[in-house]
């Protein structure tokens, strides 16, 4: 047995875990999914700050690619409001939907101080059929959230019921491919309150298009918990934990959960977007990769001051990018059409 079936043997037998949503797992406990990292939903634009590029080039990325210039689009699994509350000042109408309450919560409460009113969010039960009615919106964005639906196909079965004809998805999803070669096993911890916290020990089964998630509730702070889990002044806790670990914080140990994931890689999703019956649908590059591009190529004496300026360079690159073939998994957007 490799030490991975070990700890996975382990929990099984000695903690039983309960089967949970990715939501239950890790969405419903944090504040902010992104650290409080976000341009203009969190932070203010910086035109020196290359991530901030970044972020403007994702932006139009989904914007373009759905026909979301003053239309009525869905955002699936928006998390902090994500890319809805940047996309709405430019559409008509941005409806985002979460089966985490309080990822709902989190996205209401930042439209209303941002005072983004084109903006609504809708909580829907994780694996269940969307709440619309059919042909109800002229495109559909997907960042890193259909790999979190119970069923992924079914998910995108759904998107192609409540679109429009000629109706546009895009998707960025998680290519598992990248973790192989030593990062298929990983360790988050994640504060529930200031005297508790959650352990989040990820198997990803690269092949097998899969990643389980075992969740282990700590009668401890975050930071005590890291104490007891990199000892020895290490700086993060180890991607791979020993059962003789787990065995000696067993006593901290409140709660076990399991959450099993499928994650298609991009041969997948096209294949599935193809049986479901979408018309045309296309691997590209990334509207984020291209602005980082362009921030790198220039002198920072060259480039533009302010976020207008930095929208009007940058667009025209992201237009060519997002219809620019790309090798499926190298940057892993999707679009599709109905």
């Amino acid at each position: 047995m490799t030490m991975a079936s070990d700890i996975q043997a382990w929990i099984e037998k000695e903690l039983k875990p309960k089967p949970v949503t990715s939501a239950e797992l890790l969405y419903d406990l944090m504040d902010s999914q992104s650290n409080y990292q976000l341009p203009l939903i969190y932070t203010a634009f910086d035109a020196a700050n290359r991530y901030h590029w970044a972020d403007r080039g994702a932006m139009f990325d989904y914007l373009l690619s759905v026909n979301g210039e003053g239309n009525r689009l869905l955002d699936f699994g928006p998390g902090d409001g994500w890319p809805s509350l940047i996309v709405a000042p430019h559409a008509g109408e941005v409806v985002g939907v979460e089966g985490s309450m309080r990822r709902i919560e989190v996205c209401t409460a930042n439209a209303r101080r941002l005072g983004i009113t084109k903006a609504k969010f809708i909580y829907n039960k994780p694996g269940s059929r969307l709440p619309f009615a059919d042909r109800s919106f002229d495109g559909i964005m997907a960042a890193s959230s259909v790999e979190q639906s119970p069923d992924p196909e079914a998910t995108l079965r759904e998107f192609f019921r409540v679109l429009k004809p000629g109706g546009r998805l895009r998707i960025y999803y998680e290519a598992l491919g990248r973790y192989r070669g030593g990062s298929e096993k990983d360790v988050i911890l994640i504060a529930i309150d200031n005297r508790r916290s959650r352990l989040v020990i990820y198997e990803r089964m690269i092949d097998e298009q899969k990643v389980r998630h075992y969740g282990l509730d700590l009668a401890v702070s975050e930071r005590e918990a890291k104490k007891m889990l990199a000892p020895g002044g290490k700086s993060a806790v180890s991607k791979v934990l020993p059962v003789s670990l787990l065995e000696r914080i067993r006593p901290t140990i409140t709660g076990a959960y399991v959450c099993d994931l499928i994650h298609p890689s991009g041969v997948t999703y096209v294949r599935w977007l193809a049986d479901i019956g979408f018309s045309k649908i296309q691997p590209t590059h990334s509207g984020s990769f291209f602005a980082l591009r362009l921030f790198d190529q220039l002198y920072e004496s060259d480039r533009p001051k302010t976020m207008d300026a930095v929208d009007r360079y940058i667009r025209p690159a992201v237009s060519l990018a997002i219809n620019l073939a790309a090798p499926i998994d190298s940057d892993p957007m999707i679009t599709a059409v109905k």
